[in-house]
C-alpha cells in the first residue's frame, strides 16, 4: 500500500514540473510578444518563476497563481524589470516598470 501512494506522490510532483514548465514555455512567448508590441525587447528570452500559490479564479475554481518576472530593455542600455501574472491558462496581468524611451 505504501508502495501506491509513493508513486501517487511521484506522478504528482512530476505533473506539477511538467505543468510549471509548459506554463513558464506560455508565459515567455507571450511576455516576448508583448514587448515586441510595447516596442521595447525581452532580456535574455527568458521569465522567471517567482511565486507560486493557489488562488480561486473568477468562476470559483481552485488555480494556481505563478508570478513571473523579467528583464527588458528600450534603449540597449539600461535593464528594466517586469511582471506577468498567470491564473490557471490565462495571463492576467503584464507590468512593465517605468522606463526611458528612446
Amino acid at each position: 500500500m505504501t508502495d501506491l501512494i509513493w508513486l501517487f506522490l511521484l506522478a504528482v510532483v512530476g505533473y506539477y514540473l511538467w505543468s510549471g514548465m509548459a506554463a513558464k514555455d506560455r508565459v515567455r512567448r507571450i511576455v516576448k510578444a508583448h514587448c515586441a508590441e510595447t516596442g521595447v525587447q525581452l532580456l535574455d528570452d527568458t521569465v522567471m518563476l517567482v511565486r507560486t500559490r493557489i488562488k480561486r479564479d473568477t468562476r470559483g475554481q481552485v488555480r494556481l497563481l505563478r508570478q513571473y518576472e523579467f528583464e527588458f530593455t528600450s534603449t540597449g542600455e539600461r535593464r528594466y524589470s517586469g511582471i506577468a501574472v498567470l491564473h490557471g491558462q490565462k495571463v492576467r496581468q503584464i507590468q512593465l516598470s517605468p522606463y526611458h524611451l528612446a
